[in-house]
Order: structure tokens, then C-alpha cells, then sequence
């Protein structure tokens, strides 16, 4: 009896997740509507459940009765695909959830993993969905969820509901168990079978890519206009009040940013690629006292004062400068989302030229790590969340793996009393400041960037009139184009004097671009910086190697860009000058 029933039951949702597919010749499309039944399908268990587990622990209906009215809307989609309304059923599981994670993110804060949701939703986005310009608007979406999210973490702007303990740990279960089951879900059509793996990390690999480098686009407009409102505030007065506010959206953007690269740096490491070190001279002191200083803003919104020493270092080291920036950035981030509030971090700098080595220490006072945890904080997504503090557990581990392939070590340790201390010992090499280009020590004479005529090619709209706004702003001419083929018709009619690329454009691309314009003796001259959210080596050295001045990742930060205009500017007077 027991066997009969489960087969009938197997049948019953065999049938659900197939409805909308009878009469569907194209492959991709019946793969699309059967992920978004079975997500419907699964949604709606995992939101009766948790409703119901609340409503016995708590017998109020604070939770239950929007997960009922969440639960209609998302069985609605399997019937839509029934009748053959495919993007719409698609658009409406998406935004459901959308919604649901907004409201129950703000109402229950991190108690349930709605971080990890909001992720999930970036990565569906690529499966449901064909329309690029849909793609966009759903990545643009799920990124503004997360931002709120974020300042809410930071600015408490609404009141979270108070649970108790029990509930608290139940309900976390829950939650990871429900993306547990979601991932499982949409994940079982691609890993079906041993002869098919290489295809799953080739896929695994390309989504990676595209869903890392769709975010970055709208994350660019929004982290573009928290710049844009912040250069506004400094030139009124009247504007001061909503400083705090930019400062939160700025560092959401960073938080998001650091996630992005994070997803990034692990997909690397997983495929087994061995990191070079590229070596350059630098100041050490100014290097680190400016990341310190832009960190210095979030630790601010938590009460928590950072505090940086620099002793017996010599004031110019050779070292890989990207890594150490990463390394940096991620132990200090660290150390700052797991302080408690109204305490001090400590970061000791400390050479030893006896044996050739430098080390890093970044301390903080917080809850105690016990010794099971320590032993495995370095592996990936091993966090020590509670109720006030969220992550996904890569930072220490690519922090490992970055110090490794420097041929350092990293050590943790944690008191009874709750002080926890990183120390990252390097390799120590000493150099001279004579050998310190202008570019690293930032010495560049600044140079009036009024008055330059600059074409601008980006595909997406937002993007490209944000920077119009930004070159407006220091007296530039700006011209307009969404794409490689735009950009060489208006370079015929009018020769700029510097040009901003997107990479990836349709009808003709970054490196097509560029291919043509060095090619093409009138043109050859004119300095071409590529924006991009493709953050790959490989891509990026493709792109210097067709002819590209410069490459900067996006979002995009305005001081960063102005640097790398006024430096081939000034390259190129000089050229005019010599050839004069």
C-alpha cells in the first residue's frame, strides 16, 4: 500500500512539473518550463512549511498569512504555463520571491538566510530566462534587494521582529535547508550522470562568469550614482543630511563588490590554476593606510574604531600588489563584521629584516571562536554567522590561497574572552624608492581634463549617461554610442580625444573595436581605457594586447577612472610634443 501511494504520488508531480510542455518542440524551452514548475512546486512546500512550523512556535499569524498569500502566487506559474504564458509564469516566480525576500529580509533581519536567496535569485535568472533585457532587469533587481538588505543590516531602518532563542535556531535550519533544497533542484538536470561532468564544469564555469559579470552592470549604475550624489553633497551645504545615507549605499556597493570578486577568486582557485605573482616597488605605508581609511567608513556605521601601526618596516617593498590589496581588504573586512560594536581593531605592521619576513596582525574583540571552528575557518564557506552577522565564508579561504601562492602563512587564534587575532607572515624584499614609477607612488601631475572631447561606447543606457553625467561634471564634450559600430561611424564624422569602451557590445566588441582603430593610421593615436565588468586575466590581457590603454573593472570608481584619464592624457600631449 505504502509502495502504491508513493508511485501514485511520484506520478502526481511528475505530471505537475511536465504541464505546459505537451506539443514543445524546442529542448530549451521545455528545460525552462520544467524548472520553473518544479521551482514553483517546491516554493510552495517549503513556504507552507516554514509558515506552519511559526505559527505552531509562536501561534501568531505575523508570518503565516503573507506565506499563504506568498504560497498562491507562486503555485499561480505552473498554471500559466499550462495555458502557454511562459515568460509570464517565469517573471512571476522570480519577482515572488523578490518580494518575499524583501519583506520577511526586513522583517526577520539575518535570522533567515535571505543573503543566500537573494544570490539563488541571481543565479535562476540565467535558467528562466532567455531575453537579455529581462536578464537585466531581474540581475538589477535581486542586486537592489540585496543593497536594502545590506542598510538594513547597517541602518536598522525597520524594526526586526524579536524571536526567542529556539525559534531563532529553528528557523535558520529551515532557511538553509529551503535553499539547500532550491539549489538541489535546479542544479539535478545538469549533473545527471558521470559521463556528463566535464559538461557541468564547463557550465558551472560559464555561469560563474555570466552571472558575475551581469551584476556588475547595474552594481556599476548604483555605486556611479552614490559617487555622483557624493561629489553633489560636498558642493551643498543643504545636501549634508543625507550623507549618512550615501555612506551606507557606498559601502553595500563594496560589500557586494567584495562578494562578487570573492565568487570570482574561488571559481579560479577551483580550477586548479596557479596563481603568478606580479611583482611591483611601492610605498607601503600610503598603500595601507588608503585601504584602512576607505574601511574606516563601516567600521564607523558600527561605532568601531580601527586603529593601524606601522613598525620597523622599510618604506619601500617589492611585493604582488593586487594580492596584497585582497589580502588586506578581506582580513580587515573580517575582522571589522565580527567585532562587536563600540570596540577597537587593531593592525600591526611589523617587519623583520633578521630573517627577511613581514607580518600582518589585524585583531578585534568579539564573540570567542571555539577550537572545533578554528580548526577549519579556512575552508570554503565556514562563517561563524549569528543573529547580527552575515557572509558566505570565502573570504578566509581565498585569503589562504592568495598568501600560499606568495609563499606566506596565516594564523588565527581566539581567547576565552573573545580576542581573535589574524597574523599573515610574508616574504619580505626590500627595494628603493628610486625604483617607484609615477603610476604606483601616485605622483602624476594632475592635469585639467576640461575641454577633452571623449566617445563614450556602452551598451547599456543607465551606465552610459551616468558617465555622461561624470565627464559633464569636470567640463568634458561627451559623444554617445552603444557599440563598436557606432562608435567608428561617429569617430568618421568627428576624431576624440580619448575614447571609454564597454567590452562585451553587440555587433562588434571591445577587441573587434580596438583592432580597428589601431589599425587605421588616423586613429591609431587616440588613448582607448576599456570598462569593463569582465575581470578575467585572460579577457583583460586580450584586450591590452588589441591595443587598449588601459582596462578598469567595473563598478567603476570615479577617482580611479580620472587617474587613468589624466595619466594618457598626458602621454599623449607628449607624443604630440615629440612628433612636433
Amino acid at each position: 500500500m505504502r509502495l502504491k501511494f508513493l508511485g501514485s504520488l511520484k506520478n502526481t508531480i511528475t505530471k505537475i512539473i511536465k504541464l505546459g510542455t505537451r506539443g514543445v518542440i524546442n529542448e530549451e524551452l521545455v528545460t525552462r518550463i520544467t524548472l520553473v514548475n518544479s521551482l514553483s512546486l517546491a516554493i510552495v512546500i517549503l513556504i507552507i512549511s516554514v509558515g506552519c512550523v511559526y505559527y505552531m512556535l509562536t501561534k501568531k499569524l505575523t508570518i503565516l498569512l503573507p506565506a499563504s498569500m506568498e504560497a498562491m502566487l507562486a503555485v499561480s506559474p505552473i498554471f500559466l504555463n499550462h495555458y502557454k504564458k511562459y515568460d509570464l509564469a517565469a517573471l512571476i516566480t522570480f519577482f515572488t520571491q523578490c518580494v518575499a525576500s524583501i519583506y520577511f529580509g526586513l522583517l526577520l533581519g539575518n535570522v533567515l538566510e535571505l543573503q543566500a536567496m537573494v544570490i539563488f535569485l541571481f543565479l535562476i535568472t540565467f535558467l528562466i530566462f532567455k531575453d537579455k533585457v529581462t536578464r537585466r532587469v531581474c540581475i538589477a533587481a535581486s542586486v537592489v534587494i540585496l543593497l536594502i538588505l545590506e542598510i538594513n543590516y547597517y541602518d536598522s531602518f525597520v524594526e526586526i521582529m524579536p524571536l526567542n532563542h529556539n525559534t531563532t535556531v529553528i528557523f535558520k535550519a529551515l532557511s538553509v535547508i529551503g535553499v539547500m533544497v532550491l539549489i538541489i533542484v535546479v542544479g539535478s538536470p545538469y549533473v545527471t550522470s558521470n559521463d556528463q561532468l566535464h559538461k557541468a564544469n564547463y557550465f558551472k564555469k560559464m555561469f560563474v562568469y555570466q552571472v558575475t559579470h551581469e551584476m556588475r552592470t547595474p552594481l556599476n549604475a548604483i555605486y556611479s550614482v552614490a559617487q555622483l550624489l557624493k561629489r553633489e553633497v560636498k558642493l551643498d551645504d543643504n545636501l549634508k543630511k543625507i550623507t549618512p545615507l550615501i555612506d551606507h549605499l557606498m559601502t553595500a556597493s563594496d560589500n557586494a563588490r567584495r562578494l562578487i570578486n570573492n565568487v570570482l577568486d574561488m571559481a579560479q582557485i577551483e580550477s586548479g590554476k596557479m596563481e603568478t605573482n606580479s611583482n611591483e616597488v611601492i610605498e607601503l605605508s600610503p598603500f595601507i593606510s588608503k585601504i584602512t581609511d576607505v574601511n574606516k567608513i563601516i567600521a564607523k556605521s558600527r561605532q568601531i574604531n580601527v586603529r593601524l601601526s606601522i613598525k620597523e618596516m622599510p618604506p619601500v617593498i617589492l611585493c604582488d600588489t593586487l594580492k596584497l590589496n585582497q589580502i588586506f581588504t578581506n582580513l580587515l573586512a573580517n575582522a571589522i563584521k565580527y567585532a562587536d560594536k563600540k570596540t577597537n581593531i587593531d593592525i600591526i605592521v611589523t617587519g623583520n629584516t633578521d630573517n627577511n619576513t613581514w607580518q600582518m596582525q589585524f585583531i578585534n574583540q568579539g564573540s570567542p571562536i571555539p577550537k572545533e571552528k578554528l580548526d577549519s575557518i579556512f575552508e570554503p564557506f565556514v562563517t561563524n554567522k549569528d543573529k547580527h552577522v552575515e557572509g558566505t565564508g570565502l573570504g578566509l579561504y581565498i585569503v589562504q590561497n592568495k598568501v600560499k601562492s606568495m609563499d606566506g602563512e596565516i594564523m588565527v587564534s581566539s581567547s576565552a574572552t573573545g580576542k581573535t587575532s589574524f597574523m599573515v607572515t610574508l616574504p619580505l624584499t626590500t627595494a628603493s624608492s628610486a625604483d617607484i614609477t609615477p603610476e604606483s607612488s601616485g605622483s602624476i601631475e594632475e592635469k585639467d581634463l576640461g575641454n577633452i572631447h571623449v566617445m563614450v561606447a556602452e551598451d547599456d543606457e543607465l551606465n552610459a549617461k551616468l558617465l555622461q553625467m561624470l565627464l559633464n561634471k569636470i567640463g568634458c564634450e561627451v559623444t554617445l554610442t552603444s557599440n563598436g559600430i557606432e562608435l567608428l561611424q561617429q569617430i568618421e564624422k568627428k576624431v576624440p580625444d580619448m575614447i571609454i569602451m564597454d567590452y562585451h557590445m553587440q555587433g562588434l566588441n571591445g577587441i573587434e573595436a580596438l583592432q580597428q582603430i589601431r589599425t587605421t593610421p588616423l586613429y591609431a593615436h587616440i588613448p582607448v581605457i576599456v570598462a569593463t565588468g569582465d575581470v578575467y586575466a585572460e579577457s583583460q590581457k586580450s584586450l591590452l594586447n588589441a591595443g587598449a590603454n588601459a582596462v578598469i573593472e567595473k563598478p567603476v570608481r570615479h577617482s580611479d577612472l580620472l587617474a587613468i584619464m589624466n595619466k594618457h592624457i598626458r602621454h599623449f600631449d607628449e607624443e604630440l610634443q615629440e612628433s612636433a
